[in-house]
C-alpha cells in the first residue's frame, strides 16, 4: 500500500489542534507554582532582581556571595525550581465515553514523548485556538527548547501546563494505553476540564494549519 498516498487521503479529515503535555512532579515547585497563573519569564526576572537587591543591599548576602556563590548561582537555582515539562501536538484526540469520562490520543511509536506518557499518572489537553499556530508549530518540533517560553500558561489540579489562549482544557489521568500498529493509545479519564476562551479553533486540514 502507498502509504504516501493513503496519508494524504487521511488528512482530507479536517481536525482540531491539541497540545497534549504534562509536569514531572518537583518538590520546590509543588506547592509554589500549583494552581497559580506562571509567566516564566517574568517569575525568574523578579528573582534575578530579588536576588540581585540582596547580594548588593544585604551585607550577609554580600559575604555569602563572596564566600559561597560562583557566576552562574541563578541558573542553577533556575533548575531547582523549573519544572521538568514536555508535550506535544496532535491531532489524533478523540472523545472515548461520557460514561466513565474517556478521552483519547495517539502517539507515534518512535516518539521520544511517548515513554514520558507511559511513566506519568496525569496529562492536560489544551484545544487550541486559530490564535495558537506558533503555539502548535513549536511543540511539534522536536527538540524545541524555546517552546514553553511562546505562551504563559498556568497550572491545573494536578500540576499540569494549562495555556491561557486555548478554548478548552481536560485534565486527566492515565486509564489505558494500547500498543497498535506503529503507534499507541492513550487513553485517558477526565478528572477536571472547562471552557477558557470564546474564540474560532485552529484546524488542521491536510497537512497544514487552518482559520476556521
Amino acid at each position: 500500500m502507498d502509504q504516501k498516498k493513503l496519508r494524504d487521503c487521511l488528512g482530507t479529515f479536517s481536525t482540531g489542534v491539541i497540545i497534549a503535555c504534562a509536569r514531572r512532579k518537583n518538590f520546590f515547585t509543588e506547592s509554589f507554582f500549583s494552581e497559580k497563573f506562571f509567566d516564566e519569564k517574568n517569575f525568574f526576572k523578579k528573582f534575578e532582581e530579588f536576588w540581585h537587591n540582596f547580594l548588593q543591599e544585604n551585607p550577609f548576602g554580600q559575604k555569602l556571595e563572596k564566600k559561597f556563590l560562583s557566576h552562574n548561582f541563578l541558573e542553577k537555582i533556575k533548575k531547582i525550581f523549573a519544572d521538568e515539562f514536555f508535550g506535544m501536538t496532535i491531532n489524533s484526540f478523540t472523545s472515548v465515553s461520557l460514561n466513565p469520562p474517556l478521552i483519547s490520543f495517539c502517539i507515534d511509536n518512535k516518539s521520544a514523548n511517548l515513554e514520558l506518557f507511559k511513566k506519568n499518572r496525569y496529562f492536560s489537553l489544551n484545544v487550541l485556538s486559530q490564535e495558537q499556530q506558533a503555539l502548535a508549530s513549536a511543540f511539534a518540533t522536536p527538540k524545541n527548547s524555546t517552546k514553553w517560553g511562546v505562551e504563559t500558561y498556568f497550572f491545573g489540579k494536578k500540576g499540569n501546563p494549562i495555556f491561557q489562549n486555548s478554548l478548552t482544557f481536560f485534565e486527566c489521568k492515565k486509564h489505558r494505553i494500547l500498543k497498535i500498529g506503529d503507534h499507541h493509545m492513550i487513553i485517558g479519564e477526565i478528572l477536571d476540564f472547562g471552557k477558557i476562551n470564546e474564540t474560532k479553533p485552529l484546524l488542521y486540514y491536510s497537512g497544514k494549519y487552518e482559520s476556521f
